[in-house]
């Protein structure tokens, strides 16, 4: 039990690494992907945006990402999970990668695209700034999720409520399973800001 007490108490005060930005390293990614294992940084943050789109390399160095400042674009990667990641303040685009779980997550403060990835857990995320996309994807629940500052689109998930969610500031598109209740009924389960659309 000690040990346990240890390792929490270490990973609460560790230090989280900075880093300026994407463009300190001359050659991208796999600068920053090097510097970090040279340098075996076990938490960091990044000020700006990161672009992996269609990335096809190890990805086991973004485990200690904690937050990205700017936009996080991961879109046909093999990623699977975020170990520590808790917040982006941009977009997150996921669209067609392996994400299975959101971890640690809590925020987006821009749009979150699922689209088409094997997703089954939000993890620990709350809200999402704008639009969530969550289109032809295995998820059958909202999980702790209480907002979303745009639309939501649930068409093509197992989705059977909406568990913890308060609000939708634009349309929402339902999926088959909660296509038969009436606008009413969703309404008296979350607020939404815009259209019902029906699949």
């Amino acid at each position: 039990m000690k040990d346990l007490i240890k390792k929490i108490l270490k990973e609460e005060t560790e230090e989280i690494f900075v880093i300026p930005g994407l463009h300190y390293f001359a050659d991208g990614v796999e600068g920053l992907k090097n510097f970090i294992k040279k340098n075996n940084i076990t938490r960091w943050s990044l000020d700006g945006e990161l672009d992996l789109g269609g990335y096809k390399g190890d990805l086991t160095w973004l485990e200690g990402l904690v937050s990205i400042s700017g936009d996080f674009d991961a879109y046909g990667t093999e990623i699977k999970s975020f170990k520590n990641l808790i917040s982006v303040d941009g977009y997150l685009n996921l669209y067609n990668s392996q994400i299975e779980s959101l971890g640690n997550l809590q925020s987006v403060g821009d749009y979150l695209n699922l689209e088409e990835t094997p997703i089954e857990s939000f993890g620990n995320l709350r809200t999402v700034g704008a639009s969530l996309d969550l289109n032809k994807t295995p998820i059958k629940s909202l999980g702790n999720l209480q907002s979303v500052g745009g639309y939501l689109d649930i068409r093509g998930t197992q989705i059977e409520s909406f568990g913890n969610l308060k609000s939708v500031r634009l349309r929402l598109y339902l999926n088959s399973y909660l296509s038969t209740k009436t606008n009413e009924e969703i309404k008296s389960m979350v607020d939404v800001g815009g259209l019902i659309v029906r699949q």
